[in-house]
């Protein structure tokens, strides 16, 4: 079995990746909480100033509380920016096989087989990563539901010594309504991946404990790249 994933590309819907990939609601989310912090902290130097006056206090303060509040309206437009559009984030990563791994009364949670190596030219490293998720399009509500997924590569340290320390699964169905490219891209992993990700679904508590919910494999055992 390797682990290591394949590239997929497909016509990303603009609108309905915004209204479903929970990536992008998730960023819409924090935008309006930034907003609503810089709001705070702008009212708490007006209340400064009207309680305390112009003292050495309100001023120390009020640069302070100012400074953070001028950092959460800097990041409201700088976020979409830096997540790009649908389609580039979609082409940006490469598909993993990803199961229903557990059922919640509000959500379910996916777990997806990866490759956390960070360097190409590395012999992979494979990784389950797991990652709540509210719905998912066209997909049942129960464990083992097959849900191919684009692997969002996040943190990398120095002390991670070559490796991701976060990996995201983000469903091909967020992206497209077309059940002919969900087809596609079930069929585009190989089916050993999803053979081994079956037999990795009771380690999902496992994974939920950890950091980042990444957990690595004995690469012995699961197999390499190359």
């Amino acid at each position: 079995m390797s682990s290591s994933m394949t590239p997929f590309h497909f016509d990303v819907d603009e609108d309905y990746a915004r209204q479903h990939n929970e990536f992008f609601r998730d960023a819409k989310r924090l935008q309006i909480s930034a907003a609503i912090l810089a709001a705070l902290m702008i009212l708490a130097v007006v209340a400064l100033f009207v309680f305390l006056g112009p003292t050495v206090t309100s001023f120390a303060l009020g640069i302070t509380f100012g400074f953070f509040a001028l950092m959460c309206l800097i990041i409201i437009p700088i976020l979409p920016r830096k997540m790009g559009a649908p389609q580039h984030y979609y082409n940006m990563y490469d598909l993993a096989p990803a199961v229903v791994a557990k059922v919640n009364a509000r959500d379910v949670v996916l777990l997806s087989l990866v490759d956390a190596t960070a360097n190409p030219d590395n012999p992979s490293r494979p990784a389950l990563a797991a990652r709540p998720v509210t719905s998912i399009p066209g997909v049942p509500r129960e464990v083992g539901a097959k849900v191919p997924s684009m692997a969002v590569t996040g943190v990398q340290t120095m002390h991670s010594k070559g490796l991701f320390e976060e990996i995201s699964p983000m469903p091909v169905a967020w992206g497209t309504d077309d059940p002919a490219v969900w087809e596609a891209a079930e069929k585009a992993i190989p089916a050993d991946q999803w053979a081994a990700l079956e037999g990795f679904v009771d380690l999902v508590d496992e994974v939920c404990e950890t950091k980042r919910n990444l957990l690595l494999l004995d690469p012995e055992k699961h197999g390499t790249r190359g």
